[in-house]
């Protein structure tokens, strides 16, 4: 199923999206732990609902998140409210995220650079998060590990992501399809919410999207060639060595302090 990239894919289950993630925390400790070793503002590429950036403010980090889902962003910003916390969001894209040196933390969480489309996207939104950073800051990527196994059981296949409670208290099924292009390096993504109604109806809301699935070297190259001097790499949010097999690329760069 090709994607259709003409609007925002989130913008029909944003609410669907904020009510599976909304209580997922493997990851804070891993963003929490980070801004603390980077000592200074934080910038977060794809921010989404804005799970992790009112996380982050709420630990009293100065935060400001973007993402191009105005959908996504109002619900950030439902979800921050009336509360004096030190977060800011805005509708803007990770390629182009800041121009001047202000952060010491940025960071894309959830394989949300997936969804940039080609090589040249990836060194642009390097090079940008770069630029964003003060001397000695910190870049961390999540994106999943596209291990052959992987893409082997994923490929056209609808497989059952989670069942969770929705708007209304409606019982939400999720499915996901995968289509995989290796040469492209493309997954057409498609998922299907199913809603278990009161009067036993089940309505279903769909969207689909392409994605770029990231190799561990390509990533490694576009950092070292964006300017960071050290690459970390580990294999989950718990900082596990990093394994042929592990679930997660969790990469952790640094800018040089000269």
């Amino acid at each position: 199923m090709r994607a259709d990239r003409s609007a925002d894919p989130y913008a029909r289950i944003a609410d669907l999206y904020e009510a599976e993630h909304r209580d997922w925390t493997d990851d804070l400790d891993l963003y929490r732990a980070l801004a603390a070793r980077a000592c200074g503002p934080v910038l977060e590429l794809g921010c989404g609902s804005g799970r992790v950036a009112i996380a982050l403010a709420e630990a009293g980090y100065v935060v400001h998140g973007v993402d191009t889902s105005e959908a996504m962003l109002a619900i950030a910003r439902t979800n921050l409210g009336s509360r004096r916390l030190p977060v800011s969001f805005g509708c803007g894209d990770m390629r182009h995220a800041s121009g001047h040196a202000e952060f010491g933390l940025a960071f894309c969480a959830l394989d949300g650079l997936l969804h940039l489309q080609t090589a040249a996207d990836l060194q642009t939104t390097l090079r940008a998060s770069y630029q964003a950073l003060w001397p000695g800051g910190l870049l961390a990527v999540d994106v999943v590990n596209p291990s052959p196994d992987l893409l082997a059981m994923r490929d056209g296949v609808v497989r059952h992501q989670s069942t969770f409670t929705g708007p209304g208290d409606a019982e939400i099924t999720h499915f996901v399809s995968w289509d995989i292009d290796p040469d492209a390096q493309a997954i057409d993504t498609a998922h299907f919410y199913d809603a278990l109604c009161d009067d036993g109806a089940v309505r279903r809301r769909t969207t689909c999207f392409r994605l770029r699935y990231l190799e561990r070297d390509e990533v490694k190259a576009a950092l070292q060639a964006a300017g960071f001097d050290s690459v970390e790499l580990y294999g989950s949010a718990q900082l596990d060595p990093f394994e042929a097999d592990s679930d997660r690329m969790i990469f952790v760069a640094t800018k040089p302090k000269g």
